[in-house]
């Protein structure tokens, strides 16, 4: 990717925040998306330790790297950064091209309900769609095809990329961001059988079961959704309305791609949920809490604050506050990783174990030949 026009090491240093080591005024064209395929002008981010390792092999004329690697490295050309992240995180921003957003105003297209309110200064694109009642805050923008409920309420600079639903009374924000697709209140999966379904009965224990339909009866989903300042909610993700109250998605919370949120759940600020999530219905995420992909969770339990749940988990209980869980079903990650070399040693113990029944049987024969001569 080529820069707009060149930069110095000391420049682009000023700019992320980092402390130059090496020539100042070495001058930079572009940044290398491979480290490892980078050319001479290039400026690389090396920020692990595996591309750290292999910095003989990068040809950039400057690399970004963690504050300590001109120790290993002195003769490099490098922007020392203590948060390397924050340094790729400016200049993305400063280098993210222009979007092709609506026009400020109403798209001749959009179908807008007379009683909905739209702020002077809102971006309301092509075959938009608008409720009654529904209210939308000054610099928001909305994107093609998104179709909006009634008693709708969103905040001020919000971003709703195309093709997204917003069902009606969902509550929405200031400086939310909803990516292509995403779902907001969908009713949430509730059914009941007027009398005990035979699921009821299996896990009450009855083993003779009735062989008759039991038709699943739909409970109202009467309540909504609320989502707070500075979210953001991945492409395609469902969030459900609540059955009485509201599903809160707490300020600062970015959600990934392909989550489902169920109804009822409380997510706290500013925490984190990776693509392929499923979130069972009335759970509680603490603040700062981090879901892995592809993390399941049943219904009703709930995650104390600044907790990690890594990769694929299965959160069947309770998760206590500052706790790293793994496995399914989910666990400490200590204990987990315990139990996993117990496993792998299983094969060496079972060997060890017939040899000593092995040396048991012999010890038994000797003592009975003994006995017998005496």
């Amino acid at each position: 990717m080529k820069l707009p026009v060149p930069m110095t090491m000391a420049q682009i240093a000023g700019f992320v925040g980092g402390t130059p080591h090496g020539a100042g005024d070495t001058q930079v064209t572009g940044i290398a998306v491979d480290p490892l395929e980078a050319v001479e002008g290039d400026i690389a981010l090396v920020i692990d330790k595996q591309l750290i390792a292999k910095m003989k092999d990068i040809k950039a004329s400057v690399v970004i790297s963690p504050v300590g690697t001109e120790k290993v490295h002195p003769d490099r050309a490098m922007i020392l950064v203590e948060r390397p992240k924050m340094a790729i995180q400016k200049i993305c921003t400063a280098l993210a091209p222009k979007r092709f957003l609506p026009e400020k105003g109403i798209h001749p297209t959009a179908v807008i309900d007379p009683t909905a309110e739209i702020a002077e200064g809102a971006q309301i694109g092509p075959h938009v769609v608008v409720g009654p009642q529904t209210k939308i805050g000054a610099g928001t923008v909305v994107m093609p095809n998104t179709v909006i409920g009634g008693k709708v309420v969103i905040g001020e600079k919000c971003l709703i990329h195309p093709g997204c639903l917003i069902a009606d009374y969902v509550k929405i924000g200031n400086r939310v961001i909803l990516q292509q697709g995403a779902s907001i209140g969908s009713d949430g999966f509730g059914y009941t059988t007027e009398k005990p379904a035979n699921a009821e009965l299996l896990v009450a224990g009855v083993k003779e079961l009735p062989d008759v339909r039991q038709p699943l009866l739909k409970i109202p989903q009467t309540g909504t959704v609320i989502i707070e300042d500075d979210v953001e909610i991945g492409s395609n993700t469902t969030i459900d309305r609540a059955t009485i109250g509201a599903t809160v998605i707490g300020a600062g919370t970015k959600i990934d791609n392909l989550v489902l949120v169920a109804h009822n759940c409380k997510i706290g600020n500013d925490a984190i949920i990776v693509g392929q999530t499923a979130i069972g219905g009335s759970c509680v995420i603490g603040d700062r809490s981090i879901l892995a992909g592809g993390v399941l969770m049943k219904d009703h339990v709930k995650v104390g604050k600044d907790s990690i749940i890594e990769g694929g988990a299965a959160v069947i209980r309770e998760v206590p506050p500052q706790e790293v869980q793994v496995g399914i079903p989910a666990i400490g990650a200590r204990e987990y990783f315990k139990q996993l070399a117990h496993i792998k040693r299983l094969p060496k113990v079972n060997d060890e174990i017939k040899e000593l029944k092995a040396r048991l049987v012999q010890l038994e024969k000797q003592i009975l030949e003994k006995s017998l001569k005496s």
